[in-house]
């Protein structure tokens, strides 16, 4: 199957393919099965019909409301934090 593409996106796809020492096809094939790969990894976005929706609607909430009055925290130890809390390796 042949694909035409800009001649912009064409020379990016070339130049990071060389990078990596692979061909542009086998390049443009990595990206298709990586996109693959995401897609079954990720979950549907969560609704309102959602049992855990206002949970996350009113944390989302106070948080933002702790960081207008400047009660924020370290990106780092929140996300350390979400990963605790949810079982997520580093």
């Amino acid at each position: 199957m042949n694909r035409t593409v800009s001649p912009e996106l064409e020379t990016e796809l070339r130049n990071k393919a060389q990078a990596e020492g692979i061909s542009i096809e086998a390049y443009v094939e990595r990206l298709i099965r990586e996109d693959e790969d995401w897609d079954e990894q990720s979950e549907p976005p969560l609704d309102e019909s959602d049992p855990g929706f206002e949970n996350i609607r009113v944390a989302v909430m106070e948080g933002l409301a702790q960081a207008e009055h400047g009660e924020s925290s370290p990106a780092g130890e929140v996300f350390a934090e979400l990963r605790d809390e949810h079982g997520i390796p580093c």
